[in-house]
């Protein structure tokens, strides 16, 4: 071994700068998995590359300030940053963003799923963060230690990092060439902003956001508040559109249930038969292509959306630190109704103990409730949601309102999650397909069961049932077994599916998830309610595209509608805020 390479210690430049490169490098990937488009982009993206100099330069410049017996202290931060990158880019394929400061104390969501679903999003990408760090840990071991060593001078060496880091950040913004005010403050998505300028500007820009940036709404921004609500939300009163008032509501949010499996074969049989003949039939709404609109509360803000009419937080968990409200609720809407809500896991998880009580449910049944009817069933969620949802209707007083959340649907999409069945002997699929479609397959199985037992109470001539997801998982084009980054243009929709109303409809254009409540109050003929949401009914309104969180932009076509919704999402935050409450 070379005598210079022998002599790599914990008080040695080429060790300082073994672990500059290990930390720029994974600082570079991070930017390149979550927002620039992936590994093939490695070589067009060199600001990127001076950025991250810039800050692991900056970030482990303090080494030199150390004195030689505590200089071991820099793995403490390179093993944090190995760590924050493996869950940053997981995050980022579950969420489409990177974690907020806020997420990190979430720890009531912690359990069994979370670890299975996050072991499920590691990719083999994922070693290029991980196996340089433990290539510098070899090194360090292979080493010889060096009694003594020159301690002289560490302010200099202190102070050249800094210069170097600096002018390799300069060089990173210069060659950019953006306005730097916009860069620097602007709210971009996590992802975006962490691309835009590396991991300590994002630090520090998070932090401040998190304990620093004040949630008070001022009186101006109250009588924005005042404006928007008088002079763009809606004051009608009338229902068109529903016959008979009255009718029960079953509320069916499926967890990440995308569109392109409703009227799939495989092997020419259908995937979802039951969805297939509900979308098929009379007296039915169907929209095909719901942009989701969830951030970082995932499946909690699409409960959040449904039941309020309410867009989420772009950055924050709104079921958590918000989740007491009170808010305008599709429940309140339903005034007399017997209100009750069924979910497959424990009530603590995002906070539903809470939110249950703020969206106004009489009752909440948790995994606790569903404990003989999962044994029943071989501890598969969705058939003990129903089956106990179905035992519970003779009890219920009519008129009701049950939701109802599934869980089998949820990563990962492992065998014997579910019995296997003809998808899963499929050799037309990939794996990760078939073990989602089998999923798929029993939900709808499920859903159909339920079904049958609405009839078989004498329940389904006067009950709506609302079938909607919460977001996307799977999309199309990892079924056809093409990367992350060559998404299909169409294979992004969720479905919203109404049956059991006075209307047939087959809505193609594009709407948002805050479309629904409005939806949902034409059909239950619920308009005495004031509230009517920050979406629009499509039975009124000729709704072609929706905003989504990560960027404001426009999915669908761009008409007079897309100001007022871009506006909607600044005044839900404001009313997530403010403490005075209008509802």
């Amino acid at each position: 071994m070379d005598k210079k390479w022998r002599h790599i210690d914990g008080s040695g430049t080429i060790f300082f700068v073994l672990c500059v490169i290990v930390a720029a490098w994974q600082c570079f990937v991070v930017a390149l998995d979550t927002s620039l488009g992936g590994m093939g982009q490695l070589f067009h993206q060199w600001h990127v590359v001076a950025i991250s100099l810039a800050n692991a330069l900056l970030l482990l410049s303090p080494y030199w300030l150390l004195p030689r017996c505590w200089r071991w202290l820099v793995w403490i931060p390179l093993t944090l940053l190995t760590l924050w990158c493996v869950m940053q880019m997981c995050y980022c394929r579950a969420y489409d963003d990177l974690m907020p400061w806020q997420s990190l104390m979430l720890t009531q969501n912690v359990n069994s799923t979370l670890a299975a679903s996050t072991l499920a999003l590691l990719r083999l990408q994922d070693l290029l963060v991980v196996v340089p760090f433990l290539l510098l840990i070899v090194a360090r071991l292979l080493s010889r230690k060096v009694a003594g060593g020159d301690e002289r001078n560490r302010l200099r060496r202190f102070l050249i990092t800094l210069v170097a880091g600096l002018v390799m950040a300069v060089a990173g913004y210069v060659s950019k060439g953006e306005n730097y005010e916009k860069r620097f403050l602007y709210n971009f998505s996590n992802r975006d902003y962490y691309a835009h300028n590396g991991l300590i500007p994002y630090g520090a820009f998070s932090l401040y956001q998190a304990l620093f940036n004040s949630h008070a709404v001022t009186d101006d921004e109250r009588a924005m508040i005042d404006r928007f609500l008088s002079d763009d939300c809606w004051q009608y009163s009338d229902n068109p559109y529903c016959s008979t008032r009255g009718r029960n509501l079953v509320l069916i949010i499926v967890e990440s249930l995308h569109t392109w499996p409703i009227g799939m074969q495989v092997d020419g049989r259908e995937v979802t038969p039951v969805l297939n003949r509900l979308v098929a039939g009379d007296s039915v709404i169907y929209a095909p292509h719901v942009l989701f609109q969830t951030s970082h509360g995932h499946s909690s803000d699409a409960h959040f959306i449904y039941n309020t009419g309410l867009l989420p937080l772009r950055d924050g968990v709104v079921a958590v630190h918000h989740g007491d409200g009170p808010y305008p609720t599709l429940a309140a809407a339903l005034n007399g109704y017997d209100r009750r809500e069924i979910i497959c896991t424990p009530g603590v998880n995002w906070n539903q103990n809470v939110t249950a009580r703020t969206y106004g449910f009489d009752t909440l049944y948790t995994r606790d409730h569903l404990i003989d009817a999962l044994a029943r069933h071989g501890n598969i969620d969705d058939a003990a949601l129903t089956d106990f949802a179905s035992a519970m209707l003779p009890s219920l007083r009519q008129p009701f309102f049950l939701e109802m959340v599934t869980m089998t649907m949820h990563t990962p999409y492992t065998d014997g999650k579910v019995p296997p069945s003809w998808i899963t002997a499929s050799d037309t699929l990939n794996a990760e397909a078939r073990s989602y479609l089998n999923c798929v397959h029993v939900t709808d199985s499920c859903i159909g069961a339920f079904i049958d037992a609405l009839h078989d109470q004498g329940m389904a001539s006067c009950t709506t049932v609302a079938i909607v997801s919460d977001h996307t998982q799977l999309y199309l084009n990892r079924v056809k077994g093409l990367s992350d980054y060559e998404s299909e243009p169409n294979d992004w929709g969720i479905p919203l599916i109404i049956a059991g109303c006075d209307t047939t409809l087959r809505y193609d254009a594009v709407i948002g998830q805050v479309d629904v409540f409005p939806t949902l109050l034409d059909v239950m003929g619920a308009n005495a309610y004031s509230w009517k949401g920050l979406g629009y009914s499509i039975l009124r309104h000729p709704v072609a595209g929706a905003i989504q969180p990560r960027n404001m932009s426009v999915i669908g076509d761009s008409t007079a509608l897309t100001s007022r919704q871009r506006q909607a999402w600044d005044i839900s935050r404001l009313l997530i805020f403010d403490r005075k409450k209008r509802f």
